[in-house]
């Protein structure tokens, strides 16, 4: 199923006007200026692979300020990172186990013959684009080179 990301954004933004949640309001702002972006750079309508990377790296520069936030005691700025960091969550799709993680990095290295460190490269690209926007990079990798013996 594919999910136009510019029209549910819309629609959120007018249920947090109607609801008059000024915080929502901004957060929803932000996320859509983000698949604007997307739109601007091809000129063409955002595709739902191309919205989910936006919306996964958005969330993890969000995740990145919201660590700088609390270290520097701004908890005015950390409810509002924590907000875009939920409505990410709503966009994104369901993130996969761990096991489910192990098993597609098992699968592929089964079918490239991976049998250590060295096969790093060939495990982790055709992974990450087959879990995208459903799995950690960083994760995926612990497990490559977990698996892999690196």
């Amino acid at each position: 199923m594919s999910v136009d990301y510019e029209v549910k954004l819309t629609e959120m933004l007018k249920q947090a006007m109607k609801a008059g949640d000024k915080k929502r309001l901004m957060a929803v702002r932000a996320l859509k200026s983000v698949i604007l972006v997307e739109r601007t750079k091809t000129g063409k309508p955002v595709e739902e692979k191309d919205a989910i990377q936006a919306i996964s790296s958005y969330k993890k520069k969000m995740a990145n300020a919201l660590e700088q936030y609390r270290e520097a005691n701004r908890e005015e700025l950390v409810a509002g990172a924590e907000l875009e960091i939920a409505l990410c969550d709503e966009l994104l799709p369901t993130q996969l186990s761990e096991a489910e993680i192990e098993a597609a990095v098992q699968q592929q290295m089964d079918e490239v013959g991976a049998t250590g460190p060295q096969d790093l490269g060939k495990v982790m690209g055709p992974v990450m684009k087959k879990l995208a926007g459903q799995a950690d990079g960083n994760l995926v990798r612990q497990i490559v080179q977990r698996k892999l013996g690196g």
